[in-house]
């Protein structure tokens, strides 16, 4: 019926990195103005930011040993993709505080202003820290090949045949 993907990590970790930068660009507008429940839809944002955060660093954590247990000359690259994703967790959640805090101030003018600016200053960090994160994990994945399980089977490993073509 419903199966997880297997590795987790991989299918998660683009909610967080979507959330975190349209939780950004609602936090920016809400320094402008706070119509249309514009502060209310960036702290949602923000703890769904957070929340999927965690779930990815969780599914990363559970994924580490299994990659360095198939390839240990990955662990500098691995250790450095872990630490951009904790620094994005932890700002991750430290934004969606700070937008609370600035709902909770959501009737005082110039200090729901002033606490909206030091929400999308934390948010423009966590946007940082999940770009640098991807950026190490594609890198990881795309250029040296860590995470990728090679298909099974005789002829996988060997490319198809080269056709030919009549009179050719």
């Amino acid at each position: 019926m419903f199966e997880l993907p297997d590795p987790l990590h991989p299918a998660i970790v683009h909610f967080p990195i979507v959330l975190i930068f349209l939780g950004t660009l609602l936090s920016i507008l809400t320094i402008f103005t706070r119509r249309g429940g514009l502060p209310q839809y960036a702290a949602v944002v923000l703890i769904l930011a957070a929340a999927g955060a965690q779930v990815a660093v969780s599914t990363g954590s559970d994924q580490i040993d299994d990659l360095l247990q198939r390839m240990p000359n990955a662990r500098p690259l691995i250790l450095v993709h872990a630490q951009w994703g904790m620094k994005m967790r932890t700002s991750a959640v430290i934004a969606a505080i700070a937008a609370i805090v600035a709902l909770a101030f959501y009737r005082f003018g110039r200090v729901r202003r002033v606490l909206a600016f030091i929400t999308t200053i934390i948010t423009a960090w966590a946007c940082f820290c999940a770009f640098e994160a991807a950026e190490h994990g594609g890198a990881m994945v795309f250029h040296h090949g860590v995470g990728v399980i090679a298909p099974s089977g005789a002829g996988a490993s060997s490319p198809p045949p080269a056709t030919t073509t009549p009179g050719g």
